[in-house]
């Protein structure tokens, strides 16, 4: 064994004066690799079952490919330009070495990154060999295979480059071919390992690529560089490759135990162990349908109204598919931070019933609590080495290090819908992100609130889970026919031509594109349920004088009172208004508050008008959309300005929302008063939803609607109405001149996603502004870190350390608590500072309440009260 050329290369070198053994060969590291990949196979056979399902091989011949080329993931590594990163191992380990013999200066070496070079070696090396092309079949299997590997680092190399080859101007040909002649002695080697026991050999096309390989490689890789006392730890003396295997699947095992990737499922026990307990908890309307879906991965459609139960429906029959080794574990993706903050309390409790031991819980955001194994995995990277960036150990730390990733490798993520967005579009280590996925039943809430740009996105990333092998689970109150059926259409499923008006009703589109609809029977639909509608036509959907009055006197007789704007400066300054009066209790929430305050004031506003909320006084809270979605609120009366119906459906969700409760006088129906404007200007709320046609529609439905709606029968009758793509024919020139532009503008976007995904633009960084401005079209979102000038230095609202001294492995998490989310039209207005590093910072001076400064004529204050305000200027939220 010791005549192998590839012995003489390292894999991981300390730094020098480090204690340890100086180097680990690159042989026992990549084997270290294959030997987490191997435990993690026998581990999971939710895993097993997705690779194989795409492979059309049995596991016993598909397992050998997955381990041989996964051990190959460092292939480039083989290499003078990278080896002579550490120089005096090489001296070391190749005795033979002749430094006169190459010309690779500093410059060759940091430009040398081993995984795309180990990609393009390979083809190269084996030209000659396969007498391939970069267009031959056999090359294009070969090559998804040793890309989705050599990818490891955060980039999928595609095409092999002649120019990663080393030229003879940067050294002998003596090192070039010791280099080479290494390389295929290593893979020959592997086939022996790994192939030939199974029957396999060299000479074999590899079966079809599962896009779950490079996260799985990547994820291994980052457990297999662990080299802590009693891990992977560092072997510089030569032993037989198959001895040395046998012994690291010990460790492996050990080290996966400890990692927090790994659960076991409790058995299935029925819906109604999900249920709250303390009450009947007995299965009702949708719940009842969770023992009729069929075993299998697919995409499910499950259609039914707020409070119904969707949550516990999706959960158990997620249950089920885990229950069944079809999936590991579980995303929940939601379109708000506050709607994933109130999913997050209820998965708590729902997290043991599911899994056994304590399953890593995670948050894609905030300051949330998340298995110490996490941070374990992350803090090793402190501990740097010869490789710098390109240490798996560092780049695992740095992915980590942003609580918003997290999420995709816990047993069950709360998240929004952006972080699984971002895994179709050109981020590093999306393949991360798609392989947590991948294994994931993925769940998305509220799957109606989404515009063309973000459907764009979501189609892809459906495809890629049909493709994955995965299942993926849509939730909404109801959603238009033509909506059902493109999304339908990701999965290759085809609804029925005659929509089908059974309401509730589950669709399930297995992966052969059948569709198999699942609907109550008469007497389990739900009860029949009217809200009190009231529409008033105001100048700019402003409540005036008098409706300000009526908010005030029904809170001071008891009532629970919510007003919701669709603008954030509208909503600051209604709350400004009613505290003038001081006679009942104001609250105010809203998305442009530090994220820290904000998770403070969207948990006071769940204790006061939630399930356990004090009603022994009324109440006024003045809030935007981020209550309109998953919050378990509770309120008597409801004003709220004109939005399309889907989401009026949402927002009359939480009027009434627990029936056993006692309500104040007049209040003993569920009231709602729409603003709509009084003429025919929808302003900056035509900007907001774009469709001036869906709301002119709603409007006109309201004021037709005798005063009432009354529920289920609305979510399909009215929804489809004003959903309708054809032309009712009295809708006035000014509404059809704006849906023709509408139209426009959402298939520009549509398609501005999709050639997105398929450009071939150099990768993002995986950072949370890139992800807000590749996952939003139009008006994006920005966020931007509020600070103070001190003598230190800058340093955040109420902080003492200046941001340049923040420990580097919580500064992310930081950095986050403290982002306070604008709109996008605030950059290009050109009033905010230009951005340092990837931030907008915004230098404030503190005041008696509040923190204020002036830029370019514009002043802009924050306040724990009203959050980020900019004088004299309404925008679009």
């Amino acid at each position: 064994m010791e005549d192998k050329a590839y012995f003489k290369y390292w894999g991981k070198a300390r730094k020098e004066g480090d204690e340890g053994v100086p180097y680990h060969l690159l042989p026992y590291h990549c084997l270290d690799v294959a030997a987490v990949a191997d435990v993690w196979w026998e581990a999971s056979p939710a895993l097993r079952h997705s690779l194989v399902d795409i492979s059309g091989l049995d596991e016993s011949k598909l397992k050998p490919w997955v381990l041989f080329f996964i051990a190959l993931h460092d292939y480039g590594k083989l290499d003078m330009r990278f080896q002579l990163k550490a120089p005096k191992f090489v001296e070391v380990l190749y005795v033979d070495f002749d430094p006169e013999l190459v010309d690779i200066r500093g410059a060759e070496k940091q430009k040398y990154y081993h995984g795309p070079f180990g990609f393009s070696l390979f083809y190269f090396d084996f030209q000659s060999v396969y007498d391939w092309n970069s267009e031959d079949k056999r090359w294009l299997l070969w090559g998804q295979w040793l890309a989705a590997v050599t990818g490891h680092h955060g980039v999928i190399p595609s095409n092999p480059a002649s120019e990663m080859r080393m030229n003879e101007s940067l050294a002998d040909s003596s090192i070039i071919k010791h280099d080479q002649d290494a390389r295929i002695s290593w893979v020959k080697d592997l086939e022996l390992l790994f192939l030939k026991p199974a029957g396999l050999s060299l000479q074999a096309i590899p079966p079809p690529l599962n896009p779950l390989i490079a996260g799985f490689c990547s994820v291994a890789d980052w457990v297999g560089s662990n080299s802590d006392e009693g891990a992977f730890e560092f072997q510089a003396s030569v032993m037989a490759l198959d001895d040395y295997y046998q012994q690291q699947l010990s460790i492996a095992r050990e080290q996966l135990a400890d990692s927090g990737l790994l659960a076991v499922t409790q058995g299935y026990q029925g819906v109604a162990s999900l249920l709250p307990k303390g009450c009947e908890a007995k299965p009702r309307q949708l719940q009842l349908l969770v023992d009729q879906l069929p075993v299998e991965q697919g995409l499910t459609l499950i259609e039914a109204p707020t409070g119904s139960g969707k949550t516990e429906t999706a959960l158990a029959y997620a249950w089920k598919l885990l229950d069944a080794g079809l999936a590991d574990s579980i995303i929940f993706a939601l379109p708000t931070q506050a709607t994933a903050n109130a999913m997050l309390k209820r998965l708590e409790e729902i997290a043991p019933i599911l899994f056994q031991q304590h399953p890593n819980l995670m948050l894609a955001h905030g300051k949330s609590a998340f298995n110490d194994d996490y941070w374990q995995i992350k803090s090793r990277a402190q501990v740097t080495t010869q490789q710098g960036s390109e240490e798996a150990g560092v780049q695992c730390a740095q992915w980590l290090s942003s609580s918003r990733k997290r999420v995709f490798l816990g047993q069950i993520g709360v998240c929004t819908i952006d972080q699984v967005l971002i895994s179709v579009l050109p981020v590093r280590h999306k393949f991360v992100r798609g392989f947590g996925i991948g294994k994931s039943v993925l769940i998305v809430d509220e799957v109606h609130a989404y515009d063309s740009y973000m459907y764009g996105l979501l189609g892809e990333v459906l495809r890629q889970q049909r493709q994955m092998g995965g299942s993926a689970l849509l939730l909404s109150a109801t959603l238009p026919f033509h909506q059902r059926a493109a999304l339908a259409a990701t999965w290759d499923g085809g609804l029925p031509e005659v929509k089908d008006d059974a309401y509730p009703l589950v669709s399930h589109m297995n992966h052969d594109g059948k569709v198999t609809p699942f609907a109550l029977e008469d007497k389990d639909l739900p009860q029949p349920r009217t809200v009190c509608v009231t529409v008033m036509a105001k100048p700019a959907l402003l409540p005036d004088d008098e409706l300000i009055e009526q908010m005030l006197q029904a809170a001071e007789q008891g009532a629970q009172v919510v007003f919701i704007c669709n603008l954030v400066d509208v909503a600051q300054a209604t709350a400004k208004q009613l505290r003038q009066h001081k006679c009942v209790p104001v609250d105010l929430f809203h998305a442009r508050y530090r994220f820290c305050d904000r998770q403070a004031i969207e948990k006071e506003v769940v204790e006061k008008y939630g399930k356990k909320g004090d009603r022994s006084q009324g109440r006024i809270l003045v809030a935007t959309q981020v209550v309109e979605q998953s919050l378990d609120l509770d309120f008597d009366w409801m004003i709220t300005q004109l939005c399309p119906v889907d989401l009026l459906f949402q927002r009359l969700g939480r009027l009434h929302r627990h029936d056993w409760r006692s309500r104040p006088k007049g209040y003993e129906q569920p009231r709602c008063t729409v603003l709509i404007p009084d003429d025919g200007d929808y302003g900056y709320h035509g900007l907001i939803y774009g469709n001036t046609r869906v709301l002119w529609r709603t409007a006109q439905k309201l004021l037709n609607s005798d005063g009432q709606i009354v529920f289920p029968d609305a979510y399909r009758d009215l929804i489809e109405e004003v959903y309708l793509q054809a032309v009712w024919g009295n809708e006035p020139q000014s509404v059809l001149d704006s849906y023709d532009k509408f139209c426009i503008e959402c298939e520009a976007s549509y398609f501005t996603a999709k050639q997105l995904m398929k450009s071939d633009v150099e990768e993002f960084s995986d950072t949370d502004s890139n992800v807000s401005m590749l996952t939003r079209d139009g008006e994006m979102s920005l966020n931007i870190l509020p600070v103070m000038e001190t003598s230190k230095g800058r340093i955040l609202l109420e902080g003492e350390t200046p941001l340049a001294d923040l420990e580097i492995w919580w500064k992310d998490e930081a950095l986050n608590l403290n982002m306070v989310s604008v709109p996008g039209s605030w950059r290009r207005k050109g009033f905010l500072p230009q951005s340092e590093d990837g931030l907008v910072l915004l230098p404030l001076a503190a005041g008696d309440d509040s923190w204020q400064g002036e830029f370019k004529g514009t002043v802009i204050r924050y306040s724990k009260a009203y959050g980020l305000e900019k004088e004299d200027s309404i925008d679009k939220h």
